[in-house]
């Protein structure tokens, strides 16, 4: 009679520790799913950085008429998009800077289910060619 006791308390043993692995183990998915969620937001706001920083560098060194374009990437699904505006600086000595530009380029792209804008403003020297 103690055997049959004792099988019974190690059935029950076995079966709240089979329970707190799977809780774990389930625990430790999520934290995985998590994880490479977040990778994959932080992998697409890299290839979006860098996809800015060419689109501008691109656009800096187009006329002045061209500055203010659009360019959408199918591959990242990022629409870049560029816009000039004159900016006017007096000197010390009074005289007015009229070849300065802002050179505004804004990436709009969804990251999980928002959309989201990333930008960059530089001022461009752009002389008018005589």
């Amino acid at each position: 009679m103690l055997g049959s006791s004792s099988g019974g308390y190690i059935l029950l043993e076995l079966i709240i520790a089979l329970s707190m692995f799977a809780i774990g183990v389930l625990g430790l998915a999520q934290t995985l799913n998590t994880s490479m969620e977040v990778a994959n937001i932080l992998n697409k706001d890299q290839r979006v950085r860098i996809g800015l920083r060419s689109f501008l560098e691109e656009v800096r060194r187009k006329p002045l008429s061209d500055m203010s374009t659009n360019y959408v990437d199918v591959a990242t699904g990022v629409t870049y998009t560029s816009s000039i505006e004159r900016v006017a600086l007096t000197t010390t000595r009074g005289e007015v800077l009229s070849d300065l530009y802002n050179l505004k380029v804004v990436a709009t792209f969804v990251a999980g289910s928002e959309q989201q804008e990333e930008s960059v403003d530089v001022y461009v020297y752009k002389p008018a060619t005589r």
